[in-house]
Parts: structure tokens; sequence; C-alpha cells
């Protein structure tokens, strides 16, 4: 490290957000540090695949040991601190609510408490979600003076946690960003989410023959922006405006319907929609195969309204000129996953 490097913890390194963000860094010649927890080997994919895995420090961090936390902090010693960790899956909230509020909110509190101790001069991005803001009226768009008022325990977390950040900026002084995060999409993303689930599976459809997808609502919408837009503006976010809390997302909402045709079309796809509700399917025209079907297997019971943000002070306060278009963004996904399949990278 020479002296004027500097240096960025990451924790949540080995996440979609995490990978993206220390690629970034890397290129801006930062020395990069990662939590990392043993036992986690198997999602060191995403660093493997961006071509960063051995330039990045990886410290075995464990949130939930305070003093592991202190120690790491001591020793790293960062500039910036990017607390991306923590439980993301609504739907998990509901069956492991303590689990999700413990992870999110006492694992922020010892991250806090590390900075105030061993890194006071350090700045702090952490990622807060749109669930903060639970039902917005129709239409109204959400930004950070909108009232907050969470509808699911992942939500309660991440927004207690986003309150202990702000407590810690008023009362310690410290320098502590809060950013919530509308759906933020990329190749990097778990198929586990709906944008990647789709894309692996056309992509699937494409080289092969097999079963359609199943969907659950295809009307169920969403501010989708993408990971590595909204990544790509943290340092200069930590560096360059007051710190408080910011909004990211792109003022439009998009369907799973929508996102499917944008991403069966850029997959090679003509995709053509029959029937409503759980009736619907996809077909491509072209070759007559189903593409996909709805299963009520996959309906929320306590799916989120859509949420849609207002990114203006984000921009006005740093100059990003936004997200690229979902359609962009859903022909960046299948692309990579075409590319996959061909290589044989079936497991990511």
């Amino acid at each position: 490290m020479t002296n004027t490097q500097r240096t960025a913890l990451i924790l949540g390194v080995t996440g979609q957000d995490g990978a993206l963000l220390a690629a970034d860094l890397l290129r801006q010649g930062w020395r990069v540090c990662g939590g990392f927890r043993r036992g986690h080997a198997s999602k060191l994919w995403r660093l493997d695949e961006l071509g960063i895995l051995g330039k990045i420090e990886l410290n075995n961090i464990n949130l939930h040991e305070p003093f592991q936390v202190i120690e790491a902090v001591s020793k790293v010693k960062p500039h910036h601190i990017y607390h991306l960790a923590g439980e993301s899956f609504v739907a998990d909230s509901y069956q492991q609510p303590r689990s999700v509020l413990e992870t999110n909110v006492l694992g922020t509190l010892n991250v806090l408490e590390s900075m105030r101790i061993a890194a006071p001069e350090a700045k702090l991005f952490f990622a807060s979600t749109a669930e903060v803001f639970g039902t917005p009226q129709r239409g109204q768009l959400l930004d950070e003076s909108s009232p907050r008022q969470p509808i699911n325990p992942y939500g309660i977390s991440k927004l207690t946690a986003q309150q202990l950040v702000g407590i810690y900026r008023e009362q310690h002084k410290l320098h502590t960003v809060s950013g919530m995060m509308f759906n933020h999409e990329g190749p990097l993303r778990a198929h586990n989410f709906v944008t990647r689930k789709i894309t692996y599976n056309l992509a699937r459809l494409a080289a092969e023959s097999g079963p359609p997808m199943q969907l659950g609502a295809m009307d169920s919408c969403r501010d989708w922006g993408a990971a590595e837009d909204y990544m790509s503006v943290l340092p200069t976010l930590l560096d360059k405006v007051p710190p408080q809390d910011y909004v990211f997302a792109t003022g439009t909402k998009t369907s799973v319907q929508e996102f499917l045709r944008l991403a069966a079309e850029a997959a090679g796809f003509s995709p053509a929609f029959d029937g409503e509700g759980v009736d619907m399917i996809c077909r491509d025209t072209k070759s007559k195969r189903t593409l996909a079907t709805v299963s009520p297997q996959y309906f929320r019971p306590f799916d989120t309204p859509p949420l849609i943000g207002n990114p203006d002070r984000l921009k006005q306060a740093t100059g990003f000129k936004g997200s690229r278009s979902v359609a962009r963004l859903a022909e960046d996904l299948i692309k990579v996953d075409i590319h996959r399949r061909k290589i044989g990278a079936l497991h990511v």
C-alpha cells in the first residue's frame, strides 16, 4: 500500500452490491478489504467472475461479534466503510423475524460502535431499503421526507438500523450516510430474485428444450434500477456531499410481465401473452413454445405494494445521471446468463 492509497472496508463484499463496488474501487486505485464469514466460500463466485478475488483482502468478520468487528476495523484502518451486509429477503423476514432483526439491527450497531471506537475519522455508507416506507398513497413518489411506516419485519429491521445510523451522525458526530435502496438488479443477482430467475430460465430455454419457468403474479411492479449504476456513485456520495439520507431509485415502475417481455426479446424470442391472472401464459410466437406460466405457489401472501422513489436529492448532490433503462438492464442480464450457459457456469 502506498502512502497516498486509500482503504475501503466493504461489509458484504461477496454479495451483488459488494462485489460491484469492490471492482469499481479497485479500478480507482483503492485498497479494498472485505468482510467475509468462514463457511461462505460458495459465495465467492461473484468476485471470481469479476476477476478480483485475488485483489481483495478478505477478513473473517462476523457482525454478531462486536469485539471481532472492532478488531477488524482497528486492523484495516479504513477511510470508507460500506455496510452492505445483512438479511435482504423480505419473505424470509416473516419466517425468521428474530434472526433478521438481530442481524440487521445489532449487526449495524456493532459496526457503528467499531467506527466510533476505532475509526472515528472514517466515513460510512449504510444500505437501507425502500421497505422502510411501507404502503404509500397511490402514485406517490417516495423521497427522503416521506413517512416511514414499514409493514414487514425486514423493513422494521432496516428502519431501526437506519435510525441508529442517524443517531451516531447527530450525537457522535460521525460521518454516516444511509441510502434507501429501491430494487436494483444485475447479472450478479442471485436467481431466487425474480429478475434473475427470468433471465436464468430464458437462457436455459434458449439453449435447450425443457419445461417453462413458473412465476408469481405477473402484474406485481417494482422500481428496478441497475446495481452497477447505484454502486458507482457511493464513493462520491461519501467524499463530496453532506452526510444524510438519500433515495436510490429510478422514479418509474415496471411489472414482472414487462420485464419478462423485455428479457425474452433480448434473448431472441418473440413473446406474446395469453390469459389473465393465474391463467396467464407467455409463449414464443416463433417456436410456439411456452416460456412462462403463473403458479400460485409463488404468490407472496404479504407482497409489498409498488414502491416508486424520487432520486432528485441524490442527483442534485452528486451529479448522478440516473440508472440505465429497464430494457438495457434486462439485456445486460440475459447476455450474461446466455454466456454462462455456453461456458457451463450453471451454478451461479
